[in-house]
């Protein structure tokens, strides 16, 4: 017999309801082992519209999704049950019973099914840790109980089913090495990490298209995201907005609030982001909202469930524009060099920085821009660029040139050869580590505020234009600092010359010291 019909305006065929069954039967409650897990409303409503069917034919509705919720909230917990049903628990359709409700049952045990693999991503082993973590306990808790009767081998790395073939495990490798895996289930982790940059992007659409291939689903669990970041989280978001078919999106953002606001607004506004998040301490987030270290960015993001840009200025106008009394040094002055190069879109920057008397001076050497009335054909004038290199060693003593290869490796190498390779050097701004102390150094001369600049236009405004970003990097812990790289923001200006700036200043600090001579004394 088809589905039984709504008995209430918006009611919906789901496997949620068995499965909450089934939750409550196997694993137990992450806060006490000795009790069932039982969902709180909002996250059994959440996984109800998760497996919802489609009332004709029984097939699931959503072919991806994402929770997009507020820090602590229990994100990894529900994910990492609704992983361990994705490998042995109803989660296929099977009919529909006496009743008109719709039955399901593991996949793997008809003719014809697929074995069930699911897959835990994430872009780090620490991420992973979060659901896979959470997995782990349930399934090992009260001894192995659950796992038991559940018939999974559990390991540390990864679990497999007893009785018939079925895999689950955390993965962090490359795209590359994922593609064609034929899984039927992925979860992926904290994707508002996953960016071009790290390979997350590239990650995710295989994954999705590894999953589509079997029938299977993935679901995403994340923070809010940095809007302009192009993270898998923002893409899905869009996705959501957008209407595209077979995307859930579940999130609850907090009303907006101001900073400034009183302790019980906040908490106020938190309660509507938690929900019935019982193990939250609202009064402690409130208390870490208030201090001093907490950006008022971060709270917004991660407590209050907003989506927003986390980018700062890096210098501000007035103390730039206040040091313009600067100008490019006399012929043979001892230089350091940043060049950050574009192909078409961006600009290409060849930025100096010389020490006039102890005090660090940028000045603009050349910057080339995409003009206004550019056809799409136009492109940087790699040629002139070679030339105003060539001129730059000739008329100065560039003690070391820093480069960013990105589009320009042949060139740089050529550069290298024809100057020296221990004068002119690859420095490539996207490795987090070396780009921070650079951005870090460069933050110290803005705070330090003992600078001068040649008052260029170009120069200046790229570099009022930089947004600092945290890193997390592996040198965190060295001085308790947070470390930052500069990067666009919100508005997307232009930066290559800022960047140049940086490169500069890095140039200066490392290059080698100049060897004095010993003085020539005659002796009688």
């Amino acid at each position: 017999m088809p589905w039984r019909g709504p008995e209430y305006e918006g009611e919906f065929p789901s496997l949620g309801w068995q499965l909450l069954e089934w939750w409550a039967e196997y694993l137990p409650n992450p806060r006490d082992d000795s009790a069932p897990l039982i969902f709180t409303d909002d996250q059994a409503r959440s996984l109800i519209e998760w497996h919802a069917l489609d009332p004709l034919t029984g097939r699931h509705i959503y072919r991806r999704g994402a929770s997009r919720r507020s820090k602590g909230i229990g994100k990894s917990p529900v994910r990492a049950a609704d992983a361990i049903a994705a490998l042995a628990g109803p989660i296929v359709f099977d009919g529909w019973d006496a009743y008109g409700e719709p039955v399901g049952r593991p996949l793997g045990t008809k003719a014809g099914d697929p074995d069930p693999w699911v897959q835990i991503a994430a872009v780090s082993e620490d991420q992973t840790e979060n659901t896979y973590g959470a997995l782990y306990a349930f399934l090992t808790a009260n001894d192995g109980h659950a796992a038991d009767e559940l018939r999974i081998d559990v390991g540390l790395t990864r679990c497999f089913l007893r009785d018939r073939k079925g895999r689950l495990e955390p993965v962090t490798a490359s795209a590359g090495s994922r593609e064609g895996q034929p899984i039927t289930y992925g979860v992926m982790d904290e994707t508002h990490l996953w960016t071009p940059r790290n390979g997350g992007v590239r990650l995710a659409r295989t994954i999705r298209r590894n999953a589509a291939k079997m029938g299977g689903r993935t679901y995403e669990t994340t923070n809010s995201f940095v809007p302009g970041e192009e993270s898998v989280a923002e893409g899905t978001h869009k996705s959501f907005e957008k209407g595209t078919a077979g995307v859930y999106y579940d999130a609850v953002e907090a009303p907006q609030v101001k900073e400034e606001d009183p302790d019980e607004v906040l908490k106020a506004a938190l309660k509507v982001a938690y929900g019935d998040a019982y193990w939250v301490d609202l009064d402690r987030l409130v208390a870490d909202i208030r201090d001093p270290e907490t950006p008022w960015e971060d709270a917004c993001r991660f407590f209050f469930n907003w989506n927003v840009d986390d980018r700062h200025k890096a210098v501000e106008k007035k103390l730039w524009d206040d040091r313009n009394h600067g100008e490019a040094p006399p012929a043979g002055t001892r230089i350091g060099v940043g060049f950050d190069g574009s192909i078409s879109d961006d600009c290409t920057a060849l930025v100096g920085c010389y020490l006039n008397e102890g005090v660090p001076t940028w000045f603009e050497i050349k910057v080339w821009q995409r003009p206004k009335d550019a056809t799409r054909t136009w492109r940087i004038p790699r040629s002139e660029v070679q030339d105003e290199v060539r001129e730059t060693f000739a008329y100065w003593d560039v003690g070391l040139m820093l480069c960013d290869p990105a589009k320009w490796q042949t060139e740089i190498e050529g550069w290298a050869e024809e100057f020296g390779e221990d004068r002119v050097v690859f420095f490539d701004t996207n490795q987090p580590v070396r780009m921070s102390r650079a951005c870090d150094r460069f933050l110290v001369v803005m705070a330090e505020g003992s600078f001068a600049q040649d008052g260029s236009p170009v120069l200046s405004a790229q570099v009022l234009a930089m947004h600092k970003r945290k890193v997390r990097v592996r040198d965190d812990e060295e001085d308790g600092r947070t470390k930052y790289v500069f990067v666009k923001g919100p508005d997307k200006a232009k930066i290559d010359a800022g960047i140049g700036a940086v490169l500069a200043l890095e140039a200066v600090a490392t290059m080698p010291a100049l060897e004095v001579a010993e003085p020539w004394v005659a002796y009688a």
